[in-house]
C-alpha cells in the first residue's frame, strides 16, 4: 500500500484539523506520512495512534519562519520543504499529496508529476482575507512593512486562484468558502470538497472538577472564550460590552482561555484598563486540550464573537461543535457559517457582529431569564449527537477522496 503524504507547516500532533484527518484515515486502513517541521527537543521520526511523523529542519522557530515566508512568497517555494519532500519522494512510493493550507501550494505543485495519483489542497480557511485582519495590531513599523509587502493580500488572492485551478482536488473548511471559489475563479464544483472542523462525538466525555474550580468559581456568571487571540476575533468588542453588563451582573466574569501574540494581548489589556473591567476580564492563559471540555461545561455561557469579514465568513472554528458537545449556552456573532449552523438547529443566541451593545444586551437577557434557554442547549447537543454535525460523520467525506 503506497503514502498519503500530509504537508503542514506547523506542528503536529498540535494542529486539530491536520490530527483528525490524518487519524481518521489512518484507523480506516490508509498510510499516512505527516512532514512537518521540527522544533527545538522534538523527535525526527515517531508514529502516532497509526501516523507516521516526519519532522524536518533543526529547531524551526518563528524567526526562521519568517524567512522561509519571505522567500516563499517570492519564489513560491518553501526552500526548507523543497529539500526534503525531494528525499521523501525517493525513500516513500506516494499515491497522494495532500497540502495543507496555501502558503504551501507552491512547494507542493512541483511535485506534481510524482505524484501516482492526485494531488490535494487543503484550505484552512481564506487566507488572503485573513492577512488583512491577522497583523492590524502589530506594532513593529518593520513587521507591518514586511508584511505588506510580502504578506499582501492581493498577491496572496492569485496565488490562491492559480492553486486552486491546478491542483486535482481542493478541500474547503465550510461551504461558504467552496461558493466563494465558485464564484471568484469559476474553479469547477466536482473538484470541490467540503470537510469542516466538526469534533469528534467523545469530546465532552474528560471532565475534572478540580480543574473546572481552579478556574472558574461557583458564585461566577462565566463568559468564556476559548481559542486564539487575534484582531478577528472580537473579543475587544467583548470587552468594551463589559462595563454595561457588569453593571446588570456584578457577578458576571470573562475568561479568555488561549493566547495571541504580545502586541494582540497588550491591545486587549489596554482595552480592559481604558474600559475600567480589568477586574472582571481573566486572562487564563493556555490551557491543555483535554482541559478545554471541562471549562467549557462549567462556564455560563461560551462565546465566539468573531467581527464578520471576508476571513470569517468563509471559515469556521472546531470550538464551535465543541460549544455544541458541552451543554453550555453558544453565543456567537453574526459570522455567516456561525449564524447559519446556530439558526439552523436553534442552538445558541446570534449577537451583530462587532456591536457590543447587541452582545451586552443579549447577555443580559440570558441572565435574567436562564430556563428559557435551556432547549437551545439540548437543541445543540442533539444535533451533533444525532444530526450529523459530528467529525465521524464529516469524516466519510474525507476517506471518499481517496476510495474514489
Amino acid at each position: 500500500m503506497n503514502y498519503i503524504c500530509m504537508i503542514l507547516d506547523g506542528a503536529y500532533p498540535n494542529d486539530i484539523r491536520v490530527r483528525k484527518e490524518a487519524e481518521s484515515l489512518a484507523e480506516n486502513g490508509l498510510k499516512v506520512l505527516i512532514v512537518c517541521p521540527r522544533k527545538s527537543g522534538e523527535i525526527q521520526f515517531e508514529f502516532i495512534k497509526g501516523v507516521e511523523i516526519l519532522r524536518i529542519g533543526n529547531n524551526y522557530n518563528n524567526f526562521k519562519k519568517g524567512i522561509f515566508d519571505v522567500i516563499e512568497s517570492v519564489t513560491n517555494v518553501n526552500l526548507l520543504f523543497y529539500a526534503e519532500l525531494r528525499k521523501v519522494f525517493q525513500k516513500y512510493d506516494i499515491d497522494f499529496l495532500h497540502v495543507h493550507d496555501l502558503p504551501l501550494a507552491g512547494t507542493g505543485f512541483l511535485f506534481k508529476s510524482k505524484v501516482k495519483k492526485k494531488l490535494i489542497l487543503d484550505l484552512h480557511e481564506n487566507y488572503p482575507e485573513a492577512l488583512k485582519t491577522w497583523f492590524l495590531w502589530k506594532k513593529s513599523l518593520f513587521l507591518r512593512a514586511k508584511n505588506f509587502v510580502f504578506m499582501n493580500p492581493k498577491i496572496w488572492a492569485k496565488k490562491e486562484q492559480k492553486y486552486s485551478k491546478k491542483y486535482d482536488i481542493v478541500i474547503c473548511v465550510v461551504e461558504e468558502m467552496k461558493q466563494k471559489l465558485i464564484s471568484n475563479f469559476s474553479i469547477h464544483s466536482e473538484k470541490l470538497v467540503v470537510v469542516s472542523n466538526h469534533e469528534k462525538k467523545d469530546f465532552v466525555e474528560n471532565f475534572n472538577h478540580e480543574i473546572a474550580q481552579n478556574i472558574i468559581k461557583k458564585d461566577d456568571f462565566s463568559i468564556t472564550y476559548v481559542g486564539g487571540f487575534g484582531p478577528h476575533r472580537g473579543l475587544d468588542t467583548v470587552i468594551k460590552a463589559m462595563p454595561k453588563i457588569v453593571k446588570s451582573i456584578p457577578n458576571a466574569k470573562l475568561f479568555l482561555v488561549g493566547k495571541g501574540t504580545k502586541d494582540v494581548e497588550n491591545t486587549l489589556k489596554s482595552i480592559a484598563n481604558e474600559t475600567q473591567v480589568a477586574d472582571f476580564v481573566h486572562f487564563v492563559g493556555h490551557r491543555p486540550f483535554k482541559e478545554v471540555s471541562t471549562i467549557m461545561q462549567v462556564s455560563d455561557i461560551n462565546i465566539i464573537p468573531h467581527k464578520a469579514n471576508d476571513h470569517t465568513n468563509n471559515t469556521i472554528p472546531h470550538k464551535l461543535f465543541q460549544i455544541m458537545m458541552s451543554k453550555s449556552l453558544l453565543l456567537v456573532s453574526s459570522c455567516t457559517p456561525l449564524k447559519r449552523i446556530v439558526e439552523k438547529y436553534d442552538a445558541g443566541v446570534v449577537f451583530e457582529a462587532d456591536n457590543e451593545n447587541d452582545f451586552s444586551e443579549k447577555v443580559i437577557t440570558i441572565f435574567n431569564h436562564k430556563n428559557l434557554f435551556h432547549a437551545k442547549t439540548e437543541n445543540a447537543l442533539k444535533a451533533v449527537l444525532e444530526e450529523g454535525e459530528n467529525w465521524e460523520n464529516e469524516s466519510l467525506r474525507l476517506l471518499k477522496i481517496y476510495q474514489n
